[in-house]
């Protein structure tokens, strides 16, 4: 790698709290996008972009950029930041996987809940002028006792238990190839195959990356695999789901409900019936837009920014191979 250069101008693919932005130097440029195509126009003079999820960073696009040596990515996915090319040109690429944790796991817990008391269908009665009866459709279902299937034990898997197990007292199954039994017994949770966790638990709640091996986890076969009126929980990624498949499920009334804050692609299409099934409780990809997590997600990746440009490696690089091996 090149010597850090002077850093004069900070590129935002959306504006920061300002809190965070006023972690940067006095004297630095701070650049929005372009108001017109291509948005990345604006982005020339840049050493430094804050990236968040709504843009791709693609080859062209860092050729269109030469002075970035940073992407800091907002977040924990990066998948819309192409590593490989970034690593080709010599850029250092961040995420702030600690920052949504919180705002994530409690979203996860508050979709649960909301299916579990039916509260949509409760407020859609409500506000037909209805009041009740309160059974069929507006019988909901205790959590205390049931099981909790986590597929995934990272960061926000591992708060969801935790907040589920002690404050719900729920029974918690996981599954995570890169953690062992002993491990997730240290969190409480019962390690078991993906199967086992798919067919024992009364809610699904999805917490993996977006890889080739996780593409459509959920497809008919896994949602046959189900208990017969249980839910899924999706705050992860819309990859891990076969949505053509959930719907089948839903319709039949094999799944009793499903929350989604994540879909494929997104936005997704206006037609599409998840959107507004009776038994979808659906988020525009929000789980982590709280004031707190963003503050935390905003100020990490500012953070990283100032430590590369001092000369420190920064935390969380996520194509360490843009460093000599015998890089600090």
């Amino acid at each position: 790698m090149t010597p850090n250069p002077l850093f004069t101008h900070l590129w935002l693919e959306s504006p920061l709290f300002a809190e965070a932005l006023a972690l940067a130097p006095a004297e630095v440029v701070i650049v929005l996008p372009a108001a017109t195509a291509p948005v990345y126009a604006s982005a020339a003079p840049a050493q430094a972009m804050i990236a968040a999820s709504q843009l791709l960073y693609t080859g062209d696009v860092m050729d269109a950029c030469p002075n970035v040596r940073l992407i800091a990515r907002t977040g924990i996915g990066v998948d819309n930041v192409d590593l490989a090319a970034a690593t080709a040109r010599g850029i250092v690429v961040t995420n702030t996987p600690d920052g949504p944790t919180e705002s994530t796991a409690e979203h996860t817990v508050a979709m649960l809940l909301a299916l579990a008391k039916r509260l949509k269908q409760g407020n859609a009665n409500f506000a037909a002028g209805h009041w009740g009866p309160r059974t069929g459709v507006l019988m909901g279902d205790e959590v205390q006792g049931k099981t909790l299937g986590l597929v995934g034990l990272g960061r926000i898997g591992r708060r969801v238990a935790q907040i589920c197990r002690l404050g719900l007292e729920m029974r918690v199954l996981g599954y995570d190839p890169f953690v062992t039994p002993e491990q997730a017994a240290v969190l409480g949770v019962e390690w078991a195959p993906l199967d086992r966790v798919i067919a024992e638990a009364d809610f699904v709640s999805l917490h993996a990356p977006p890889t080739p091996t996780t593409l459509h986890l959920m497809n008919r076969a896994r949602f046959a695999q189900m208990k017969q009126g249980s839910y899924l929980l999706n705050m992860a990624r819309g990859t891990l789901v076969d949505a053509e498949a959930l719907l089948e499920a839903l319709d039949s009334g094999h799944l009793k409900g499903a929350g989604l804050d994540v879909f494929d692609p997104e936005p997704p299409p206006v037609a599409l019936q998840l959107r507004d099934h009776p038994n979808v409780v659906a988020t525009p990809h929000m789980a982590s837009g709280t004031c707190e997590g963003r503050m935390r997600m905003e100020t990490m990746a500012v953070e990283r920014v100032l430590a590369f440009f001092r000369g420190e490696r920064p935390p969380d690089v996520v194509n360490p191979e843009v460093y000599p091996p015998d890089a600090p």
